[in-house]
């Protein structure tokens, strides 16, 4: 799948949020694959992802873009950010495609990956949680990093995870092996720091 590439996660309504894995991906993410009618997801914090949330399913059937959807978007680009070990909650933001651009105001320039937000900005306050869980894709045994309502949904396993002390190397390679799939798989999807598992639902 194209958007494996990415990080990536269907959320509990189905629709394909992606999000860039750093700077080059993050303006990858953008110019490729943000569309009229999709979404744009950040939080205010330095090396926070660039998300898409597409107005659409894995397979690019439409769907409608619900507040739900959008709220389970902004906990996913908080919890893959550096606020990750350093806040318990956090706030992300949601705009439209037009209100994204790389054209910087004069005399400033952007780096890769950045980009210019104008008008309103639609935020969301989320606790710094992320749910990893072993899911089937057309067919396919995959793991999904994401907000817990989107994984709890899709997973037929699944551990629930805030910042903690705990190696997430360690929790990864536990996880591949009750999932029977790859260490390096979970290890893409695990977040950018030591762990507490606070759920386990396996």
């Amino acid at each position: 799948f194209w958007f494996e590439s990415y990080r990536w996660c269907l959320s509990s309504e189905g629709n394909l949020l992606v999000c860039g894995r750093d700077a080059s991906s993050n303006e990858k993410v953008v110019k490729k694959h943000l569309e009229p009618g999709d979404r744009y997801v950040h939080a205010d914090i330095h090396g926070a992802p660039s998300c898409v949330v597409k107005a659409g399913d894995v397979q690019g059937n439409p769907l409608s873009i619900s507040e739900r959807t959008l709220e389970e978007a902004c906990q996913m680009a908080l919890a893959y950010s550096r606020a990750w070990g350093q806040f318990a909650a956090g706030s992300a933001y949601w705009v439209t495609p037009e209100q994204v651009s790389k054209t910087p105001r004069a005399g400033e320039s952007l780096p890769a990956g950045a980009f210019v937000i104008r008008g309103k900005r639609h935020y969301c306050k989320c606790p710094v949680r992320l749910a990893v869980g072993e899911v089937t894709v057309t067919d396919a045994p995959k793991v999904m990093g994401g907000s817990p309502a989107a994984v709890e949904r899709h997973a037929r396993r699944w551990v629930l995870m805030e910042a903690g002390r705990e190696d997430p190397n360690r929790v990864a390679s536990r996880l591949a092996s009750l999932f029977d799939l790859p260490v390096e798989d979970v290890q893409r999807v695990m977040p950018p720091g030591p762990v507490h598992v606070v759920e386990e639902h396996l």
